[in-house]
Parts: C-alpha cells; sequence; structure tokens
C-alpha cells in the first residue's frame, strides 16, 4: 500500500499497481516467516558434520602419531600440546554454539500483560539474526580447529626429535672393582667417561684396565 497526503492532510491508502513490487513483498513474507525454520535445520546439519569431521580429523591426524610426538623436544611436545588443546577449545565452542542456533536455550516464558506479549515476540524476531550469528561463529570456529588440527598433525614431521638418551653401561674392570652409570662421549682417546649413579661423579677410565662394558636397564 501507498499512503497519500493530500493538502487539507487527509491520508489516503492506494494499492501498488506494480507487480513486481508486490511479487517480491509477497516473497520476503514468505521467507521470513520460514527463516528460522531454515537456520534452525542448516545449524543441526552443520553440527552433526562438524562433529564427525574433528572426531575423524582428531584420530587419523594425532592419535595414529604418539610415538613420534613422544620422540620431540620438550618446546616441540609443548607446541603441540597448545594446538591440541586450540582444537579442544575451538570444537567444542563450534559444536555448542552449533547446537544453541539449532535448538537454542530450552526456557519457559510468563506471559501475564500486553507488555510481556510484546517482549516475547520481539525476542521472537530477534531469534533468526541470533541464530545466524550463532551458525556462523560455528563455522568460523570449525575452519579454525581444523587448521590447528593440521598443524598439531604436521609438526611431529616438521619440529627436530630430541636426542636419544645416553645409555646406561656397568663397566668391569681390571681390578675386579665395576662403575656403573651413563656413558658419556668422552675427547680423550684411549678413555671413556662415566657419570657414575651413586656419586653424579664423571669417572675417566683408561681403556687398558676394562674388562667388559655391558648395556643395563639401570643401576
Amino acid at each position: 500500500m501507498t499512503a497519500e497526503t493530500d493538502a487539507a492532510g487527509d491520508v489516503a491508502l492506494r494499492p501498488s499497481d506494480d507487480p513486481y513490487l508486490i511479487e517480491a513483498a509477497e516473497a520476503w513474507r514468505t521467507a521470513q516467516a520460514d527463516e528460522l525454520t531454515s537456520l534452525r535445520a542448516g545449524a543441526e546439519k552443520w553440527t552433526a558434520g562438524i562433529a564427525s569431521l574433528l572426531g575423524l580429523l582428531g584420530v587419523l591426524g594425532i592419535g595414529l602419531q604418539t610415538d613420534r610426538i613422544a620422540g620431540l623436544t620438550g618446546s616441540g611436545k609443548t607446541a603441540v600440546a597448545s594446538l591440541i588443546a586450540a582444537v579442544v577449545i575451538l570444537g567444542g565452542f563450534a559444536v555448542i554454539q552449533g547446537c544453541r542456533a539449532a535448538y537454542g536455550w530450552p526456557r519457559t516464558r510468563t506471559v501475564t500483560s500486553d507488555q510481556d506479549l510484546i517482549s516475547w515476540y520481539s525476542s521472537l524476531r530477534a531469534l533468526p539474526l541470533t541464530a545466524a550469528v550463532r551458525l556462523r561463529g560455528a563455522v568460523i570456529a570449525a575452519g579454525a580447529a581444523l587448521a590447528a588440527v593440521t598443524a598439531a598433525a604436521m609438526l611431529p614431521w616438521l619440529l627436530p626429535a630430541a636426542a636419544p638418551p645416553s645409555p646406561v653401561v656397568k663397566v668391569a674392570l681390571t681390578d675386579r672393582s665395576a662403575t656403573c652409570g651413563t656413558l658419556l662421549p668422552s675427547a680423550t682417546a684411549g678413555r671413556i667417561s662415566v657419570r657414575r649413579t651413586d656419586s653424579g661423579a664423571v669417572q675417566t677410565i683408561p681403556l687398558n684396565t676394562v674388562v667388559r662394558v655391558s648395556p643395563v636397564e639401570k643401576c
């Protein structure tokens, strides 16, 4: 309808004669009526897809690399652990926001007056925008979680591995004594260095006094 005001201040309503405008207005009315239902149906599908994708990537990307992660340096393990924590936080946020977009937050409303009714109707009209914002946040968080889980899966192959632990040995000497500790690199030819387990001191032993060197699990 078009409202026209004449010189005397009288208002007359005239139906629109533009069929395209009438068609557009009807389409807008229909879209507004189905907007919340469509958004929630889409959010429900997104939520299921996000949960399945993150679970699959978590198992394939990280769960199968536990041995390689265990072999990283301390800083490497911290980096991978930080990314895994980010995946959990972002993935959880994505699922929660998706569920809120799909189902809303269960609550009851009491309408006992016209003002209560208007307040409820205003909240109802705001739901499509709220659901759209939540769904958009869920999709963005899921994308960030996907990037984080990809980085966490790649880091173990890119970061340097920790140096292997020095072997623990038991050295039998010609005087029938024995020394047990960690075998250390020695810069002196004809000698070996052992960090004794009992005192922590480094003992340098000439090779001509060594009868046998045996690897042991512990001293």
